[in-house]
């Protein structure tokens, strides 16, 4: 199986690490030609593997710059099975857009790793639904350097379509759920994407905003009964949002939210390393997101508007 995996943050490296062995190809796609020379020369290193990755079972893993090399890189690029899109939402410029339509061919398949909301449907009409598929991960990583990366801990990946779930089912995806699961993710397939975004959505618009605004880490925010409080309200806030258009949160959300933020206690959110290095946020596909649509809904959720102010302050 031949895969591309554009953006090399925490979750590209990670993935990128564990699948080689299990590829007949793959490209990592780095977002700074100074990476991409550390990477080609280094490879990658999984904190706590015996040596660097630099090749798959079929190869040498080759890693470019997506803004300058990606048009001119191997013509194995239009052979790929599928692209893993794992960079922020604010990275997905219409330059990037266009150049990963000049990279797939009918049979690619593009998986969607951003968290927030907005991007889906551009996605759809800028490269076509029949080819777009989603995920929802679990997964932590920490990226230690251009290079470095650890597993900071073991989660759930669910991939499938919005809309018709149908589709997704068939041998090639099944295979590529099975190679997901041999190099350690655990992976469904998933028939319910829409809920488990918004799953996802919920549990990064309660935990981030407020992991920056306190520069604080993700278990910091259990420790006292004003920051569980600040968390209730967000997550109570996100339900009225999504039961209005129409999506069933499950009835365990807090719980799995809670132990999200137990899991994860000593990880900075991707939002504080955004503050703390002066970097923009996904704020506005997140927070920002639910206040836009509570705004067209004619709904009123203060600490979402709160929060989303307060980060657009800092940045």
């Amino acid at each position: 199986m031949r895969i591309m995996i554009v953006g090399a943050g925490s979750l590209g490296l990670l993935f990128a690490a564990k699948l080689a062995a299990f590829c007949e190809h793959m490209t990592v796609i780095a977002r700074s030609k100074e990476q991409a020379d550390e990477l080609a020369r280094k490879g990658i290193e999984l904190v706590g593997a015996a040596e660097p990755v630099r090749t798959t079972r079929g190869g040498v893993i080759n890693f470019h710059y997506y803004i300058e090399e990606v048009e001119t890189a191997n013509s194995a690029l239009h052979d790929f099975d599928y692209i893993f899109l794992m960079v922020k939402q604010p990275a997905i410029t219409q330059e990037l857009i266009n150049k990963l339509k000049s990279q797939m061919s009918k049979d690619t398949y593009l998986i969607s790793f951003q968290n927030g909301i907005g991007h889906e449907v551009r996605l759809g009409e800028e490269l076509g639904r029949e080819c777009l598929l989603f995920a929802v991960t679990t997964e932590g990583a920490r990226r230690e350097s251009l290079t470095a990366v650890t597993h900071t801990g073991h989660g759930v990946t669910y991939i499938g379509n919005r809309g018709d779930s149908n589709h997704f089912v068939n041998s090639t995806h099944i295979l590529f759920v099975k190679m997901l699961e041999k190099a350690g993710f655990q992976t469904m397939m998933s028939k319910n994407m829409d809920v488990r975004i918004w799953s996802k959505l919920t549990i990064n618009a309660v935990i981030n905003p407020l992991t920056a605004i306190l520069r604080v880490k993700n278990g910091d925010l259990l420790l006292s009964a004003w920051t569980r409080s600040l968390m209730n309200s967000l997550y109570q806030e996100t339900r009225m949002v999504a039961t209005a258009k129409g999506i069933i949160l499950p009835d365990e959300l807090w719980d799995t939210l809670l132990s999200v933020c137990e899991a994860t206690s000593l990880n900075h959110s991707s939002m504080l390393q955004d503050i703390e290095h002066s970097r923009r946020t996904e704020i506005d596909h997140i927070n920002g997101s639910l206040v836009k649509m509570a705004n067209e809904l004619n709904l009123q959720i203060p600490t979402h508007q709160t929060v989303y102010q307060l980060v657009k302050a800092l940045e």
